[in-house]
């Protein structure tokens, strides 16, 4: 949607929305500070306690306004110390790391269970165990339908060697998206998936191209490897296109991306996530 076509739509009293995910920096006043992809935005918070720096948190755009949503997913309440310091220490909390402040008259030790304060961040102390209550079975039904965008982390060209961000899908270049695992952290592992699309910002197409997945989470060392490669037809190159669902399915397991390449000849270039920030974003919708 272009921006004519929004303020069109805003005219006409409809409004617009969207969700994507960002990576929270700090907090500037009553602002936060968060990375979408290679961009830096500072947006208004919809009413939540700062999350730990470096969380995937969730930005809702209305008639394309941010706010942040809150995380992604919420911090765990409990967890297990792995590392001391002073004044923070160590914690891994549903499987992932953090360095959290603790309170005044706890000295954290290696292998102590401990209660976080998701709201502050705080290590509240060690526990002496954790009810397991028996859960109750799911009645069924309860999913609602979802859209999210996830932009690509980083874009780049190989031939020989890593060349430039822009992506060459050519004789002699394979180029790919790549996204960490901010795939997963947007559409969340019990997402049942409809559709999804790769937003390709077209340069120049020429002689055929093919479309596929990799397994690099971030731009790898040597060349890429590009699998599943699906042919794009020449109508099928510029704007939002769609990919096949099994290359969603393979993409929620996280650290993977998209790929491009032209086996038998090609000339096709896009645009990197450094001159427009949508290259290579996916959206996905489905239910959860």
């Amino acid at each position: 949607m272009t921006a004519g076509d929004a303020l069109a739509l805003q005219a006409a009293g409809a409004t617009t929305t969207r969700s994507e995910t960002g990576i929270f920096v700090r907090m500037d006043g009553r602002f936060a500070v968060v990375n979408i992809g290679p961009s830096t935005i500072t947006i208004p918070c919809d009413g939540f306690y700062p999350p730990v720096v470096g969380t995937a948190v969730r930005v809702n755009w209305v008639n394309g306004s941010p706010t942040v949503a809150g995380p992604v997913k919420p911090l765990p309440p409990l967890g297990k110390i792995t590392a001391t310091g002073t004044p923070r220490a160590t914690v891994t909390v549903g499987g992932v790391e953090y360095l959290l402040f603790y309170r005044s008259g706890y000295t954290p030790t290696v292998g102590d269970d401990v209660e976080i304060n998701p709201a502050t961040g705080i290590i509240q102390g060690k526990v002496t165990g954790v009810n397991n209550p028996e859960v109750p079975g799911e009645s069924g039904g309860g999913s609602s339908p979802f859209e999210v965008v996830i932009r690509a982390a980083n874009s780049g060209r190989f031939q020989t060697a890593w060349w430039g961000n822009d992506l060459w899908a050519s004789n002699n270049n394979s180029s790919i998206w790549v996204y960490g695992s901010s795939i997963p952290e947007g559409v969340g592992s019990a997402a049942t998936l409809a559709t999804i699309d790769i937003y390709l910002p077209l340069v120049q197409q020429a002689g055929n191209c093919s479309i596929g997945v990799h397994a690099h989470p971030g731009i790898p060392g040597g060349p890429p490897t590009i699998t599943s490669l699906t042919p794009l037809a020449t109508t099928n190159r510029s704007g939002w296109v769609r990919l096949p669902l099994n290359f969603g399915t393979y993409l929620l397991s996280g650290g993977r991306g998209i790929g491009v390449t032209a086996p038998g000849g090609g000339y096709n270039i896009w645009r990197g996530t450094a001159a427009d920030s949508l290259s290579g974003a996916l959206r996905i919708s489905g239910t959860r």
